[in-house]
């Protein structure tokens, strides 16, 4: 059975719709699971979450009445279980896998996280972070996407942040990072001091001081400037700000905050540059304010699918 055909399986069986033939595959499936890791995953929820995720199928499945509803309490527990075993979202983001846990920001979303030794990090739309279990002993984190870091201050144990590009080391500071894969990459600090080893030149350390920003853009080395603004921290606030930002670089902030596929008839468009300042605007008056100073058309394929090109010539 395809992982497709199983989801749709599964949430069958979350409504309560499956046949006789189909019910007993998906417990099947369950009882051979739970005698192996899966169990330990689900174990290793707070009873909070358990109990949300079991809100959650009590608002959707039917409740029937009388003798029915003890068999109706586990078939629900059980397509819970079977939900989040195979990955199927409902009201956490948050997934163990033996020794490692991940933590994520679904796209427009800005989540606050506290680490398990204190530390606090903003995770941005479509961001997450993974640490080991024993993160209080092993301060070592991947990062995929862009977040700020408020670190708890330990010299006898570092705090490394891993990304595609490089490693961060620092004691303790506030500092953010933007390490989406589709534009340059950058590390800002706000106080203290980090160490920053790039993947292709691992020998080599650069230092960062309060308000230096260290930028990573393909095939140039990187570019180690100051800068005293607060601006990046701005989408901690649901502000988006642009400094002279190419459209292409504002297409992947636009997608990574609303959800969207934004592409160009042209390619040329993409070096264009724009800056802007946009407070908690929704994205048909963001993208209406660029499509009017650069004299550009913004075509709504779609809510979702969205196409920029140049106005035709009178």
């Amino acid at each position: 059975m395809q992982k497709e055909d199983f989801i749709a399986l599964a949430q069958k069986y979350a409504q309560n719709k499956c046949s006789l033939s189909e019910k007993e595959a998906v417990e099947t499936f369950f009882l051979k699971q739970t005698e192996k890791e899966q169990n330990t995953m689900i174990l290793s929820l707070t009873k909070e979450k358990r109990n949300a995720i079991m809100h959650k199928i009590n608002t959707t499945i039917y409740k029937p009445k009388g003798k029915l509803r003890k068999l109706y309490s586990n078939t629900a527990k059980i397509a819970a279980i079977v939900l989040i075993c195979i990955g199927i979202p409902l009201v956490i983001n948050q997934s163990t896998s033996k020794n490692l846990i991940t933590q994520s920001a679904a796209k427009g979303e800005v989540k606050t996280l506290i680490l398990p030794d204190g530390s606090q990090l903003v995770l941005n739309g479509n961001s997450s972070v993974t640490y080991a279990t024993n993160f209080k002993d092993n301060r070592k984190l991947n990062l995929k996407g862009e977040a700020y870091f408020s670190v708890v201050r330990n010299p006898k144990n570092p705090f490394i942040v891993e990304t595609i590009h490089f490693k961060t080391k620092v004691l303790g500071t506030y500092f953010t990072i933007n390490a989406y894969e589709n534009y340059p990459n950058t590390i800002r600090v706000l106080s203290g001091k980090v160490e920053v080893n790039s993947k292709e030149n691992p020998n080599k350390k650069v230092f960062l001081t309060k308000n230096q920003q260290l930028k990573f853009s393909k095939s140039q080395l990187p570019l180690l400037t100051n800068d005293s603004h607060e601006d990046f921290l701005a989408w901690t606030k649901n502000i988006m700000v642009l400094e002279n930002t190419p459209l292409g670089e504002t297409a992947e902030i636009l997608r990574n905050k609303f959800k969207v596929t934004i592409l160009f008839n042209n390619p040329e468009l993409e070096h264009l540059r724009i800056s802007g300042k946009f407070k908690n605007e929704n994205i048909t008056t963001i993208l209406k304010t660029i499509g009017e100073v650069k004299q550009l058309e913004i075509h709504f394929q779609t809510p979702n699918k969205i196409l920029i090109r140049e106005k035709p010539k009178n």
